[in-house]
Order: C-alpha cells, then sequence, then structure tokens
C-alpha cells in the first residue's frame, strides 16, 4: 500500500497538481475568448454584483492558485486512488467524482449547483460554465488516468 509520504505519494500529488493546472490553464483561456465571460458576467445584474472584473489582483493570480486547489484536489482523491483509477474506465470515474463534488453537488450557492438552485436568484445558463468545467474535467480525467496508470505500470515493472 503506497502512503501519502512516499515517493509515490508526492509522485501522485504532482502529477495531478500538473495536469490540474494545464487543464484548468487551456480550458480556462479558451473559454475566457470564445464564450466572452467577462461580457456575460458584466452585462447580467447579479453576476455583475458578485463577479470581480477580468483585471481585479485576484483574476489575474488564478492560475497560480490553482497549483493549491490541484494538490488539495490530490489530497482528498489520494485515499481512494485504487478504487477511482481501476482499469478500464477510471477517468469516468475520476470525472463523475470531481464533476459531482466541485460542481453539480457543491455547497457553495454558485450557478448550476443544486444549493444555487434552491437558494440563489441566479440564472442558469447551461452554456455558460458548463462546457468549460465537463471538457476540462474530461480531458484532466484522462490524461492523469494515463499518465498515473503509465507511471504505475513502469513502477510495478521496475520493482518486479
Amino acid at each position: 500500500m503506497k502512503r501519502l509520504f512516499s515517493k509515490d505519494g508526492f509522485s501522485f500529488i504532482w502529477r495531478f497538481t500538473l495536469v490540474h493546472v494545464i487543464t484548468y490553464t487551456i480550458f480556462g483561456i479558451t473559454f475566457m475568448f470564445f464564450s466572452n465571460y467577462f461580457d456575460y458576467f458584466s452585462s447580467e445584474v447579479i453576476f455583475n454584483q458578485v463577479m470581480k472584473s477580468s483585471d481585479a489582483l485576484t483574476v489575474r493570480l488564478a492560475v497560480l492558485v490553482q497549483f493549491f486547489r490541484g494538490a488539495l484536489l490530490a489530497l482528498a482523491v489520494f485515499p481512494f486512488r485504487e478504487i477511482v483509477l481501476q482499469k478500464p474506465y477510471g477517468w469516468i470515474k475520476l470525472f463523475w467524482l470531481l464533476f459531482v463534488l466541485t460542481s453539480i453537488g457543491a455547497v457553495i450557492t454558485g450557478p448550476g449547483s443544486i444549493e444555487g438552485f434552491l437558494y440563489t436568484n441566479f440564472e442558469f445558463n447551461p452554456f455558460i460554465g458548463y462546457p468549460e468545467i465537463s471538457l476540462q474535467m474530461l480531458a484532466f480525467s484522462w490524461l492523469f488516468f494515463k499518465w498515473q496508470n503509465r507511471k504505475t505500470k513502469a513502477n510495478n515493472h521496475i520493482n518486479k
């Protein structure tokens, strides 16, 4: 059994975090330009009140903060890695776990979450946010699954 504070544990967290940051950045920038998020957020009254402008420091630091978020998600998934990353469809399990817990089932009252539906006046537009989130998480899950299993397979081969 691999432990968190082992070489394999640190490798798992590093790979998870790196793939998260790369896919987050690629999909975030792509959808930011093609979906005109900032125009949408500034034109909708509720979003205009709760969303920061694109030139806010925290918005500009979003990619760097994703290293921290990626590591937190990796730490949360780590105890369940053997179940989530089982072949042949482990990447779909990983996608579903992350998508449900961080989007639909998130306890934060954001648009698209069950809590947001219950407690806010946000208009839910499934074409704003969900395509980006879904595609980014699918790409992340597939890439991480492939990389993690390739590394695990190589390590098992070396240890024999």
